[in-house]
């Protein structure tokens, strides 16, 4: 009995093993591979895009001066350079070995990476100049009390008192009882401002002071405007500019040829009282006079 249970039970164990050799046994799934990483150096070596050209801007206006690095517009506007700047002729588009001059007209163009000028075009014909420097205006060195150039102002001057000495020529037709003046803007053209003091027959002097940097316009009058200086044509003259410089004293020289009341045929210190064949006054009638006809001047008549 025994042995039978014992074959029985082998004969089980060896279906079971024969049941599991024939049962398929399902793979495993096999885990996704990782995507490769990016090579680095791929993409470094890759090229990169081209980086866009920087739009230049433009300013033109009037030069003050170029200096030190720095461009200087008679708007009051100052602007830095790059350390080789290029000068070009405004009119040609060439280089040119011009030097910037103050007055000269300039064409800026500015970097605005650098926000630095990086060519200017100068020229000495007046061009249209830019209404604002908004465009530019990030770019503009704040401004300073500097001294202004002297190109352009001049020398400085402190408007200390100056000497200021009117000599005046008169013409020979003056009669010695005249007085001379100077009338000048600066009084409201008063015909007697200032007063001449005689040297001698002809020469007429005075002194007076102003402050430097004054300037002023003057005429020589015998005391009214209806006797006033003339040029040497005998007609109307402008008036005698003067400007009073940084020195201790100035002479302000003048010669009057002609008055504007002069009249020929007057007696006085002049040619008509110098005795000639054709004038002979004041002699006239003395013993030693010249017999001059005198032809009398026709009335005009009126046309009927």
């Amino acid at each position: 009995m025994i042995a039978r249970l014992g074959a029985a039970v082998l004969v089980l164990a060896l279906f079971a093993s024969t049941a599991d050799a024939q049962t398929p046994v399902a793979a495993p799934t096999p885990s996704p591979s990782p995507s490769p990483a990016p090579d680095a150096s791929a993409t470094a070596t890759a090229s990169p895009s081209p980086a866009p050209t920087p739009q230049f801007i433009n300013y033109t206006g009037q030069l003050l001066d170029v200096r030190d690095g720095f461009v200087y517009f008679t708007s009051g506007d100052v602007f830095p350079t790059v350390p080789v700047l290029r000068i070009i002729d405004g009119d040609t588009g060439l280089a040119t070995t011009k030097t910037p001059l103050p007055k000269m007209f300039a064409r800026a163009t500015f970097d605005p990476t650098s926000g630095k000028i990086i060519e200017l075009a100068i020229t000495r014909r007046r061009v249209p100049t830019s209404q604002s420097i908004a465009a530019v205006a990030a770019y503009a060195v704040p401004p300073t009390k500097g001294a202004p150039a002297p190109e352009i102002a001049g020398p400085g001057v402190t408007g200390k008192q100056v000497a200021v000495v009117f000599e005046v020529t008169a013409p020979p037709t003056t009669a010695f009882t005249d007085n001379l003046y100077i009338s000048t803007d600066a009084s409201q053209w008063n015909p007697q401002a200032i007063k001449l003091d005689r040297v001698d027959s002809y020469k007429y002097r005075a002194e007076r002071y102003f402050a430097s940097g004054t300037k002023f316009a003057y005429r020589v009058t015998r005391g009214t405007w209806n006797s006033v200086e003339r040029g040497e044509d005998n007609l109307d003259a402008p008036p005698h500019q003067f400007f009073v410089r940084e020195v201790d004293s100035l002479v302000a020289r003048t010669i009057v040829y002609h008055w504007s009341d002069e009249n020929p045929a007057a007696e006085g210190a002049g040619p008509n009282s110098i005795p000639t064949p054709y004038n002979s006054n004041p002699f006239a009638g003395g013993p030693h006079g010249i017999s001059v006809p005198q032809i009398a001047t026709p009335l005009p008549t009126r046309p009927p």
